[in-house]
């Protein structure tokens, strides 16, 4: 009786310990997804903030100081904390000048709905750059404002642990005690079994004879080795089967569904899409020098860069030039630095070169990074095909359709663990 007490609590014990370490890492897991949730969403509130200010940049080629206050309050609106500065490092608008310039019951009710109390020394702000066209318009300083409420709700999340630490301990116990209740009928009816049999008597074993075997059961006649030989040989044959080496890479199909903030990044890979096809019709072309426009396309690409061990290079003669639409240009460079970036895993490079051959302008994009796999190269173009990475399919084909509408052509070359090669051939004027 005491064993028996001593086994129920140590199985109670190990209960409510699973049940405890299961609730721990559920709250992780939900912790760390509502983390990758809040980071998707504020990148995605300081593009938009960040388009404002280059398109309010881009009417006069300058700032305006009250265009800018009034996209600071919008901001202030969504939860950021800003601050502008040109080109040449001075401040043009933060937040709390922002605000003096609004009627001051106005600015009152946003300070208090957007929880904004003003800057201070200790306020973590992030640095993004902004680029009108083919210049470098300056810089946008952002500090979020919702980090209390995401707080908040990782540290009330902890109830979680307690209510899976409940459930999954009430649920283990029903189980097992119903588990014990639909065993003692059969243990109780085992003794009986044998004291039964035949062999059992006056306390002997029971005994069984040498020539006492079971029986043999033969195939049909109809079922001949013939019939059963095919069956053999389709085991064989798939035991025999070598295996790609080009499929051996699992850790490149991470599937879309461990991305919190995909739906948000397909809707704006659509709208890319969309924004691509219909430039075939729209074309505005101009002259455009290279080199600078090339350089603030690299300099934006940095400055969103997660890896800051990336290094960027250009190779492009200062005075080549070429007329081409500049948002066509820009779309396909932007997408191939953002691919090439994201592939280059640690240390690595990004070299992007222009160079003039004929009447064609050929723009190469290298990169060392973990290349691409060769049975994936005639679909990387495709919509919606993720080779590797964490993309949502549309970069590429996006790509393609703005290569198209400059009546040009892109080529690839990559190799797998070693880097990937984009060119792109465009008529030069």
């Amino acid at each position: 009786m005491v064993r028996s007490s001593q086994r129920t609590f140590f199985v109670l014990l190990s209960v409510v310990l699973i049940a405890l370490f299961s609730g721990l890492f559920l709250r992780g897991m939900i912790a760390k997804y509502f983390q990758a949730y809040v980071e998707g969403e504020r990148q995605a509130l300081v593009r938009l903030v960040s388009t404002d200010l280059e398109d309010s940049y881009g009417k006069n080629r300058k700032w305006n100081r009250e265009a800018a206050a009034e996209i600071a309050v919008r901001a202030l609106q969504l939860g950021l904390q800003l601050k502008l500065v040109d080109t040449h490092g001075d401040a043009v608008i933060d937040t709390e000048q922002a605000l003096t310039l609004l009627p001051s019951d106005r600015a009152s009710r946003i300070r208090e709905a957007a929880g904004f109390v003003g800057d201070d020394k200790v306020t973590d702000y992030r640095s993004y750059p902004l680029v009108s066209g083919s210049e470098k318009a300056g810089r946008l300083d952002v500090a979020f404002l919702g980090k209390i409420r995401a707080d908040a709700f990782s540290s009330r999340s902890g109830i979680l642990v307690l209510v899976g630490v409940f459930l999954t301990a009430v649920t283990l116990t029903l189980a097992a005690i119903i588990s014990l209740k639909q065993s003692l009928p059969v243990s109780r009816s085992v003794p009986a079994a044998v004291a039964a049999a035949p062999g059992k008597q006056a306390g002997k074993p029971v005994s069984v004879k040498k020539d006492e075997s079971l029986p043999v059961v033969p195939l049909p006649e109809e079922q001949n080795a013939s019939e059963v030989q095919p069956a053999l040989l389709s085991m064989t044959a798939l035991e025999e089967e070598p295996d790609d080496p080009l499929d051996a890479d699992d850790e490149d199909m991470h599937p879309l569904a461990g991305d919190p903030d995909r739906i948000s990044r397909i809707v704006k890979g659509l709208d890319g899409l969309a924004k691509a096809q219909a430039l075939r019709g729209a074309m505005q072309k101009q002259p455009l020098e290279l080199s600078p426009f090339l350089t603030a396309l690299i300099e934006k690409a940095r400055g969103s860069c997660p890896n800051a061990a990336v290094t960027f290079g250009l190779e492009c003669g200062s005075d080549l030039t070429m007329t081409v639409d500049p948002d066509c240009l820009s779309g396909i460079m932007t997408n191939l630095l953002e691919n090439a970036a994201k592939a280059v895993k640690h240390d690595g490079a990004v070299i992007v070169s222009a160079v003039e051959k004929g009447d064609q302008i050929a723009f190469v994009v290298s990169d060392t990074g973990c290349g691409i796999r060769r049975k994936a190269l005639p679909h990387i173009f495709e919509r919606f095909y993720r080779g590797s990475g964490d993309g949502i399919g549309l970069g590429l084909t996006i790509v393609k359709e703005l290569v198209d509408a400059c009546a040009g052509t892109i080529a690839v070359q990559s190799i797998r663990g070693k880097g990937s090669v984009f060119t792109v051939s465009i008529p030069r004027s």
